[in-house]
């Protein structure tokens, strides 16, 4: 799998000739992706709806709370709260692609209750906003990632990642344009600090 982030909340996951789109920001990269999911709904890209669009091969759009199922990949969303100022629902989703269980915790503003924690557990990589308002401030992002202990964080949202490494005492990390990573490859609890640079 080759993880790659284009800003924001943007991250693409690329398997082969399959590619799953996180909060897309436009439509650029829709060629070849199967699927779009969106942590903010009303997104900031939504699908065309005529018949005609749809048949051309758009990728698959899930924009709220369920299970879903497309061509293998399995998708979990749970709703973290409606946001009254924004006028946006938020969902946090967990995502079964190429082996490998991503948690992607989107635009979290408040801490996780335990019964969202528990179903998290088992991530093997984790989408982590934060730096403070309107998101999780460092502490925050940092207590969830090591209740969850996923092998890998991907650190989203911030506009310095300093004070959040600060908290796993780490001065500085090398930033990458891409992560490719297998399935064999990732240590159970490892907590390795990826930042991806757009």
């Amino acid at each position: 799998m080759v993880i790659t982030y284009q800003g924001d909340n943007y991250f693409k996951f690329q398997s082969g000739e399959t590619a799953i789109l996180i909060d897309p920001t436009n439509q650029r990269s829709f060629k070849g992706a199967v699927l779009v999911v969106n942590t903010e709904e009303p997104s900031a890209v939504t699908p065309d709806k005529k018949k005609e669009e749809r048949e051309q091969g758009l990728p698959f759009f899930i924009n709220h709370q369920g299970e879903y199922e497309i061509k293998g990949i399995q998708v979990k969303g749970v709703s973290i709260g409606y946001d009254e100022k924004e006028k946006k629902e938020n969902t946090l989703y967990q995502i079964i692609f190429d082996e490998i269980k991503i948690a992607c915790l989107g635009h979290l503003k408040n801490e996780l209750n335990p019964k969202l924690l528990a179903d998290l557990e088992d991530a093997d990589i984790m989408i982590l906003p934060g730096g403070g308002k309107p998101f999780i401030n460092e502490a925050q992002a940092a207590k969830i990632a090591r209740q969850i202990a996923p092998s890998i964080i991907i650190p989203s949202l911030y506009k310095d990642v300093k004070n959040f490494l600060k908290e796993f005492d780490k001065t500085k990390l090398e930033s990458q344009d891409k992560l490719v990573i297998k399935k064999k490859d990732l240590k159970p609890e490892a907590l390795s600090i990826i930042w991806l640079k757009p």
